[in-house]
């Protein structure tokens, strides 16, 4: 008779117990592995304590979009345009355009000078605007501050006008014509100069481009016979040629600079500019076109090296320099804080202004 097989109950429990245990290394493993899979970012800022959890101080937080409490340290950070690149923000690229606008120190004025600000008509008005078949005058009569030559209280009676009803000019000019004539008759003991044409609106009869200005003078000689002639440098009146720069007016189209000026120079047009500019053309011996783009070119207030022409009459110095419209309309003009605080800014009616300063 076979014998009973026996169960061995010591060996059913250690399998028991090695299965338990092969169980429980198994879901270690599984949980393990899904660690691996969340953001690396987050488990090394789990791995290290923050300065308030090593201090000791309580977590901020903040509720993130799903309702779920959340810490700052992994709240997304958002870049807006009034901070686009904060403190603890690195920026690993710089556009050139960045880069430059970052090193490219602000312009600032040297001593002794400030800026004040004109209204962009500004540009078209002064003793200094180029008016000639490119550049037409802006300006209207209302404009101009005209006289009538005829009666003004310091006109002499040394000269005539061919139309005294209808012949106006800018007072200023006018003012200087009158002590210019003044002069010459008293050097000269002449009263054959006749004021021919003033201002003349733009294209009309007997008007050159300048007439538009009422800086312009057209000048012919009446004879004692009746007849006229145009003035010419010859004695008496190269007395005028000698000596109107004094006074501010310059020889608006010299024959000899007929390839600038466009303009024949058979008849005597003077043109009031203001004393020093016309005594440095005449120095010089520059047209009205030569003298201003010589001041854009040499002395440029912004860009050149000599940025000022310091300039001295045998009564005055003068500081003198050209200034750029700004494209935008926005004109800032720097004028100087020192000397006699006496300063003129004229519009070139073309791309600027030029500053006449008095220091002394």
């Amino acid at each position: 008779m076979a014998s009973k097989r026996r169960i061995r109950w010591d060996r059913i429990s250690v399998a028991a117990i090695v299965l338990v245990i092969m169980i429980f290394l198994l879901g270690s493993c599984l949980q393990h592995c899904a660690d691996q899979d969340t953001d690396p970012a987050t488990l090394q800022q789990d791995s290290f304590p923050t300065e308030e959890q090593k201090s000791g101080a309580p977590v901020t937080e903040t509720t993130a979009p799903n309702g779920a409490s959340a810490t700052l340290a992994n709240v997304p950070m958002i870049i807006t345009d009034a901070d686009d690149n904060p403190a603890n923000l690195t920026t690993t690229t710089t556009s050139a355009a960045d880069s430059s606008a970052a090193t490219e120190p602000a312009y600032t004025l040297p001593a002794g000078y400030e800026e004040i600000s004109v209204e962009p008509s500004a540009l078209y008005k002064g003793s200094l605007v180029l008016v000639d078949q490119s550049h037409p005058s802006h300006l209207n009569a209302d404009e101009l501050d005209l006289e009538q030559v005829y009666y003004a209280k310091d006109k002499p009676d040394t000269y005539e006008i061919s139309y005294p009803g209808h012949t106006s000019l800018n007072s200023a000019a006018l003012a200087k014509f009158n002590r210019l004539m003044k002069a010459y008759y008293s050097a000269t003991n002449n009263t054959e100069i006749m004021f021919n044409y003033g201002y003349l609106e733009s294209g009309k009869e007997k008007s050159n481009p300048e007439s538009a200005t009422a800086l312009d003078v057209q000048i012919h000689l009446k004879r004692d016979n009746g007849t006229y002639d145009f003035v010419t440098n010859v004695t008496p009146y190269s007395w005028l040629f000698d000596h109107m720069a004094s006074y501010g007016f310059t020889l608006r189209y010299p024959p000899d600079k007929a390839e600038i000026t466009h303009e024949r120079g058979g008849y005597t047009a003077i043109r009031y500019v203001g004393v020093p500019h016309a005594a440095y053309m005449a120095e010089n011996n520059l047209c009205l076109e030569e003298y201003l783009d010589m001041l854009r070119g040499s002395h440029n207030f912004y860009t050149s090296s000599v940025p000022v022409l310091k300039y001295s009459t045998s009564e005055l110095e003068y500081l003198i320099y050209y200034v750029p419209a700004d494209p935008d309309g926005d004109f800032k003009i720097p004028v100087p804080t020192s000397g006699t605080g006496t300063y003129e800014i004229s519009g070139n009616n073309v791309d600027g202004f030029i500053v006449t300063a008095i220091v002394g």
